[in-house]
């Protein structure tokens, strides 16, 4: 007899897509594809995940995303996307982000072999919030900051 699914406790709350598109694949923690990663490249991987379109793509800002993610020196960002091109998990043309369909290896067999990550000195600060557009505005953005600010608050494994 086949298992019937479990019922969510707040069935009148289920969740839909409405005017944006996102989502993590599963694999993502099962496979192990953030195995290794830092808090900062995991938050920007889900952030990513979270503010692109149906084709993976993200139009936010070096800028926006440091606001975002509360990072205050830009090679900090660098260093989290960095990580993420190299373990093939995103893609960045200088402009644009893109959010990559996983490898079809998992790195479960062992570590994902990643460049060493450069050291910078503490050089200038993101500076003052840009203005916030509407697009960057709508959705469920407060939910995502108590998620973030409730991950950062969490001490390293």
């Amino acid at each position: 007899m086949p298992k019937s699914r479990p019922q969510p406790p707040r069935p009148d709350r289920l969740r839909s897509i409405r005017g944006s598109f996102s989502w993590i694949d599963h694999r993502f923690l099962r496979e192990g594809f953030d195995q290794g990663l830092t808090r900062l490249e995991k938050l920007l991987y889900f952030v990513l995940v979270a503010v692109s379109n149906q084709d993976g793509v993200s139009f936010y800002s070096e800028q926006r995303l440091g606001e975002l993610l509360e990072i205050r020196y830009p090679h900090e960002l660098a260093g989290a996307r960095s990580e993420l091109v190299a373990r093939d998990l995103i893609a960045y043309d200088g402009a644009l982000y893109q959010v990559l369909d996983l490898p079809a290896r998992s790195p479960r067999g062992g570590p994902v072999p990643s460049p060493s990550r450069p050291q910078h000195p503490s050089g200038s600060s993101f500076g003052s919030p840009s203005t916030t557009t509407a697009q960057e505005a709508a959705g469920g953005w407060e939910s995502l900051r108590q998620l973030l600010r409730r991950w950062s608050r969490e001490p390293d494994s």
